[in-house]
């Protein structure tokens, strides 16, 4: 393992340390699941909006359980305006329940990964106006 890897492994076991309501909260959770670990949401029709540490995270429900979140930066945080190759690897490790993320290739070039089990895939979409980008995790369907 090269210096640079052991260093980030360490900063990520310190935010995961740090920032336990980020990595309790999973896709399957239900709404109070959810609540409880992002705070506060807003209902828009059939899916709810969270505000959390930096981040807008609207979750999709398939019945009761949450079925795919989507995080995009928020602006809160000046320093934060725009999701990291930093944050995906936090998020992804807090989504992953003990499970690996694999870098798969798709026709589009997205970055996408599928979680070691292959029950969730997560994709990176960059606005092509903006540049903005979005991170999705969801069940996957396959």
């Amino acid at each position: 393992m090269t210096l640079f890897a052991c260093v980030r492994n360490v900063a990520l076991a310190a935010f995961i340390v740090g920032c336990p309501a980020l990595v309790r909260a999973n896709v399957g959770d239900d709404l109070g699941q959810l609540r409880g670990h992002y705070g506060s949401a807003k209902n828009m029709g059939g899916q709810m909006l969270f505000q959390h540490d930096g981040y807008s995270i609207c979750v999709y429900f398939d019945g009761s359980h949450a079925a795919m979140e989507v995080f995009v930066r928020d602006g809160s945080k000046k320093d934060k305006t725009d999701i990291t190759q930093d944050d995906i690897d936090l998020i992804l490790a807090a989504e992953g329940v003990g499970q690996t993320w694999n870098p798969v290739q798709t026709s589009s070039g997205r970055k996408t990964w599928l979680r070691a089990d292959g029950k969730m895939i997560a994709r990176l979409s960059v606005d092509d106006k903006s540049s903005e980008k979005t991170l999705m995790i969801m069940v996957n369907a396959k």
